[in-house]
């Protein structure tokens, strides 16, 4: 699912912001074995968005949003961030 889908409802975002989102969106479905067209997957979207709203950028932004999902994988907040070398 384009995060952009949620993005269009609250404002303005220039594509280089969206390709983040979307990056930081597909991360933590992967690693939290989310289905990328469930409600959860609609709450990470929404959740990031509201997040980036508020400032938070890069591994902060993955770290506000990783502990909110359910445990998975062994990480103590359920997913763990995808370093750029193991996103390839």
């Amino acid at each position: 699912m384009p995060i952009g889908r949620y993005a269009e409802n609250g404002g303005f975002f220039e594509p280089d912001e969206l390709a983040h989102l979307q990056n930081i969106f597909d991360q933590i479905c992967a690693r939290g074995e989310i289905d990328r067209r469930s409600e959860q997957a609609e709450f990470v979207a929404t959740y990031l968005i509201t997040l980036y709203r508020r400032g938070l950028r890069g591994d902060e932004l993955f770290d506000a949003v990783s502990p909110k999902m359910p445990r998975r994988l062994g990480h103590p907040h359920g997913t763990a961030p995808v370093r750029s070398s193991e996103s390839a």
